[in-house]
Parts: C-alpha cells; structure tokens; sequence
C-alpha cells in the first residue's frame, strides 16, 4: 500500500495535534477511580488504568506510575509494569525507520495508552518525559515485550489498512528559517516504516516565495 502525499495531509487535518505539556495534563476523557487508579483505555474484554505509584516532585519531575490490566469476565486485575524515570534531560531525540525491543521494565513514562490490536492484546503507551519529546512504546501484552518507537511527537492514529501513523518534529536545515516543521512515519506492524512525508520542503517554498515578494 502506498500512502500518499495527498491522503496523509488530509489525515492531518482531521486530527487534532497536542502540545507536549497538554499530553501531560489529565484529559477529560479519562475517568477518575478509587484507590488511586485512572481508566484510560478499554474494550469490552479489558480496562486499563494508571496508577501513580511516585508522584512527581516538582514541574519538571514526572511521576513512576504503574499500568493494570483488568479482565472484565474475570474481574482480575494484573500490574503489567511500572515505569521508571529518566535519569536525564534531552534536547531532541531523533525519528527513525524501525522499532527497537526494550525492556518492559524499562519504560520511562505512561500518560496515554491506546488500543491497537484486541487479538492478541496490543498497546501504544506514550507520555513526556522531558517537556519537550513525546516518548511512544508498542507493547504485546501476552509476551511482555516492548518496543520503543522513534518518533517524538506521538501516535496519530491507524490507517483503514492498519498501519500506524506516528508525528516527529524536525528542524529546518536553513539556518536563516530554523524552527520545526513536522514529519510523519507509518509504521506497518512488524515495526517498519514503510513511507513518510516530510514538510520541509514546503517551509522552504514559503519562505522562498516570501523572499522574493519583499
């Protein structure tokens, strides 16, 4: 399949973008629980909540919380991991064209889950740990394995085919520009990319054509 220039941009327009810290404040979907837990993805087998299990300490500290699986039919709950802080800050984490395994146990943060395959079970968890990149994980929750996306921005959401599409951000190579502009990678489900759109190229134009009218 190949996704075109066209399709993706409209895509883009159908979506509503977050800032980093909006990612990070309580959406006024999730439901608030008893003991501590927060409900912030399910279908009709499972719910899944967060549970703070550290608060964070100041503005720029994130909290260690923990994700529970709870079977619906059963009404057994699971923790499947809890996260772990970073022990750094960075600038910018670079996009790539594949998936890398991690530990489960690895992970830095979770604010955010969403559904991607019911059978097997199959997560995207994300959160921002640093103020400025959006950290994205795919997780097979039968297996425990995990892998890390490299993508800052976020998930975006699933193709009519099945590919995910996740956001990164991108500096202007021209240093009379600068700023960023966006990028997109869709992910098949083997953690491959398998095409993208990159806009920088459209920042450019703009600012040639501005360029010559002044």
């Amino acid at each position: 399949m190949k996704v075109t220039a066209k399709a993706l941009l409209l895509f883009i327009c159908t979506l509503t973008l977050w800032s980093c810290n909006g990612r990070n404040s309580a959406s006024n979907t999730h439901v608030g629980l008893g003991f501590g837990k927060e409900l912030v993805a399910e279908n009709d087998s499972v719910a899944l909540f967060i549970q703070v299990v550290d608060s964070a300490k100041d503005e720029f500290d994130i909290p260690e919380v923990a994700l529970w699986i709870k079977n619906k039919t059963t009404k057994k709950e699971t923790k499947l991991y809890q996260t772990i802080r970073p022990d750094w800050h960075c600038w910018y984490m670079p996009d790539g064209d594949r998936f890398y395994p991690v530990s489960i146990d690895s992970i830095l943060t979770t604010r955010r889950v969403f559904i991607y395959n019911y059978n097997p079970l199959q997560l995207i968890v994300q959160g921002c740990p640093d103020c400025r990149n959006e950290f994205s994980y795919f997780i097979d929750v039968d297996s425990r394995k995990a892998w890390y996306v490299p993508a800052n921005s976020g998930y975006m959401g699933a193709t009519d085919e099945g590919y995910m599409v996740f956001r990164s951000y991108r500096y202007v190579s021209d240093p009379e520009i600068a700023g960023r502009y966006t990028f997109l990678q869709v992910f098949n489900d083997k953690g491959v990319m398998v095409d993208s759109l990159d806009l920088e190229h459209v920042i450019l134009k703009e600012y040639q054509d501005e360029t010559k009218t002044n």
